[in-house]
C-alpha cells in the first residue's frame, strides 16, 4: 500500500466519523427555535443535508477504493465550503452571541475544508 493510499483511507474514516456525527447536530439545529429558525430549516434541509449525504456516499466509496469516490468527495466538500461560508456570514451578522468564537470556528472550519478540497483535487495516476 502506498503512503497516499494510507492517508486516503485515514481521511475517508475521518470523513465517515464527521458525517455521522454531524447528523445529530443537524437534527438539533432543525429543532432549535430562535430568531434563525426559518433560516435553519431552509439551509439545513436544502444544503447541509445533501452535503452530509454526499459525504457519506463519498466516504463509503473511498473506503471501498472506488475511483469515483474522489469525485463525489470533491462535490461534497465544494458544497460544504459554499454552505459554511454563506451560512456562517449570515450567522455572524444576525446573531450577536459569541461572535468572536463563531468567527474563529468559521475560519478554522473553512480552512480545513479548503485544504481537504485541495488534497482530493490533486492529480493521481489513473492506472493505480
Amino acid at each position: 500500500m502506498r503512503p497516499n493510499e494510507t492517508l486516503d483511507q485515514r481521511l475517508a474514516w475521518l470523513g465517515l466519523l464527521v458525517n455521522v456525527a454531524a447528523l445529530p447536530w443537524l437534527l438539533q439545529l432543525l429543532l432549535s427555535g430562535g430568531s434563525m429558525a426559518a433560516a435553519n430549516w431552509a439551509v439545513g434541509l436544502s444544503a447541509i443535508l445533501p452535503a452530509l449525504v454526499l459525504g457519506l456516499v463519498a466516504t463509503a466509496a473511498l473506503l471501498k477504493r472506488r475511483r469515483w469516490g474522489r469525485v463525489v468527495a470533491i462535490v461534497a466538500l465544494g458544497l460544504l465550503l459554499a454552505v459554511t461560508l454563506s451560512y456562517g456570514v449570515v450567522w455572524l451578522a444576525l446573531v450577536p452571541l459569541g461572535r468572536v468564537w463563531v468567527a474563529v470556528a468559521l475560519g478554522s472550519l473553512s480552512v480545513a475544508e479548503l485544504l481537504l478540497l485541495i488534497y482530493w483535487c490533486l492529480p493521481r495516476p489513473w492506472w493505480r
